[in-house]
């Protein structure tokens, strides 16, 4: 037992080495050196593999500032409270642990604010780099609260784009109507396919149809003028309802009877399950 728990983890001081040569090994060694998806993979002294989920031990092993050896009485695994932001700062305390950034992010000047594909990044009051897998977070620390520079997803649109969210927010204030196609009130739908004519672009008139005419897209790829699309299941064939994409995690909609159209921020509450580009 004890040369099979070895052959798992070695104990090193405070922290843990991930260790995968051997036998009873609990997976396989990559065969080469660095960042694999999820760890920075490196050899010890004695030309053992090891891994890391920081890229300062992992700099360390490699000859970045110290031997391996020392950097592997300090390394822990991926399952850190913190992660290590691409510029070597410290992490964010705001989210749960994530893979650090693979290395070609590692080794460009630095983070940006917004999505990196893997979680959020943004600057603190101090001007320190933090991040977040939580966009309400996120939102709270940059789009509600001032500061940094515009997320991704505000960068200028098409002119097609713009065009469809200009006419969507030339609606707000007016009531939700039940198949409602405007001028005087809209539901969800009818107010998508409005927007959308407007800029010469015909949509079916309800959600679930909308969302089969558009191109599936995920989150992390949401520009202004894309839809976001709901449904209780899970599943398209269940989508109920559909919203325009604003940037910054907002969008415009037209939410229930007794509401009217208004701009809405997604939350943890109300997320939507699905997204599409048309």
């Amino acid at each position: 037992m004890r040369t099979a728990c070895l052959a798992t983890t070695v104990l090193a001081g405070a922290g843990v080495v991930g260790l995968t040569a051997g036998a009873g090994s609990a997976q396989a060694a990559p065969g080469k050196q660095g960042w694999d998806g999820s760890k920075y993979w490196f050899k010890n002294a004695r030309g053992e593999w090891r891994w890391t989920g920081h890229y300062s031990v992992y700099t360390k092993a490699v000859g970045g500032s110290g031997s391996s050896s020392s950097a592997g009485s300090s390394a822990t695994t991926g399952g850190s409270s913190a992660a290590v932001a691409p510029s070597g700062s410290t992490g964010s305390t705001a989210s749960t642990a994530r893979p650090v950034a693979p290395e070609a992010a590692v080794r460009s000047a630095g983070p940006r604010q917004g999505w990196d594909g893997s979680r959020y990044w943004f600057k603190n009051a101090r001007g320190e780099w933090r991040w977040t897998s939580h966009y309400d977070i996120y939102l709270d620390r940059t789009g509600r609260s001032g500061g940094g520079t515009p997320a991704q997803d505000q960068a200028p649109s098409s002119d097609r784009a713009e065009s469809v969210i200009g006419y969507a927010l030339a609606q707000l204030g007016k009531p939700y109507v039940w198949g409602g196609d405007g001028p005087s009130g809209y539901d969800c739908s009818g107010l998508v396919q409005q927007a959308f004519r407007r800029a010469g672009v015909e949509l079916p008139r309800v959600a679930d149809d909308q969302y089969a005419a558009t191109t599936p897209i995920t989150q992390d790829r949401l520009r202004r003028g894309d839809l976001l699309f709901w449904s209780d299941s899970g599943r398209a064939s269940g989508i109920h309802h559909v919203g325009i994409y604003l940037g910054g995690g907002k969008f415009v909609e037209a939410p229930r009877p007794g509401k009217t159209v208004r701009v809405s921020v997604i939350s943890s509450g109300f997320r939507p399950t699905h997204f599409g580009r048309p």
